[in-house]
């Protein structure tokens, strides 16, 4: 599902440049749930974009699904985050002037679903997560913990291939914390995800995930 060979990420020119990912190979498996761990400033953060297709390698393949990142254009790129990954983030990310369903609506919107079936299935993924009597409040009004299961309906809406979580309980209570790991973990084994998990908790990446990689200096130790 995911390879990476050689990948290297570097900012700036010349003398000036920094290295944010170097030299990274790896390998993850169709279904398989995979933590990469890491302090700050190691490079997951800058590995999560790249498996994202937020950002680009400098140098190396890397490969999901079978089509190759590094050699996309930005509109294979553009439609790659539309329907092969999903993505929940730290902070939510939600759009605040959209309802709890619009936010889910948006990547079936952008796929050209039509109105009545989007917001079915929306109004679907939003009982999935224990949040379809709220489908009709601004992010504002929810709990970080309903936020969070607004984002992560969102990123399932699609049914991509790859979920991607970035530090999915940090901005969270521990009792909620919780709650959101045994959601994501349950509706990403039923749709048999592949999963990646960036996080700095050692706990966290081994209660989520069957494989914990750790992030040194942008590399990746087994």
């Amino acid at each position: 599902m995911i390879t990476a060979q050689s990948v290297g990420k570097f900012y700036g020119e010349s003398d000036q440049r920094v290295c944010a990912v170097h030299n990274l190979d790896l390998s993850i498996g169709d279904g398989e749930r995979v933590a990469i761990v890491g302090k700050s400033g190691s490079g997951k953060s800058t590995l999560l974009n790249l498996l994202a297709g937020l950002d680009r390698p400098s140098e190396g393949a890397l490969t999901v699904g079978g089509r190759r990142l590094d050699a996309m254009t930005r509109t294979e790129m553009a439609h790659y985050r539309l329907k092969t990954v999903g993505v929940v983030f730290q902070a939510f990310q939600l759009i605040p002037q959209r309802t709890a369903i619009q936010n889910v609506e948006l990547p079936m919107m952008l796929s050209r679903m039509r109105g009545g079936e989007r917001r079915a299935q929306a109004a679907q993924w939003l009982r999935q997560v224990g949040l379809e009597h709220r489908a009709h409040h601004l992010p504002y009004a929810l709990s970080g913990g309903e936020q969070q299961r607004v984002a992560i309906a969102r990123a399932l809406a699609n049914q991509p291939q790859v979920v991607l979580a970035d530090e999915p309980t940090g901005n969270l209570d521990t009792a909620t914390a919780g709650e959101i790991v045994d959601l994501l973990l349950k509706l990403c084994d039923q749709s048999q995800v592949t999963f990646v998990l960036v996080t700095h908790d050692d706990e966290l990446a081994h209660h989520m995930c069957g494989r914990k990689l750790t992030m040194a200096d942008g590399e990746l130790v087994e």
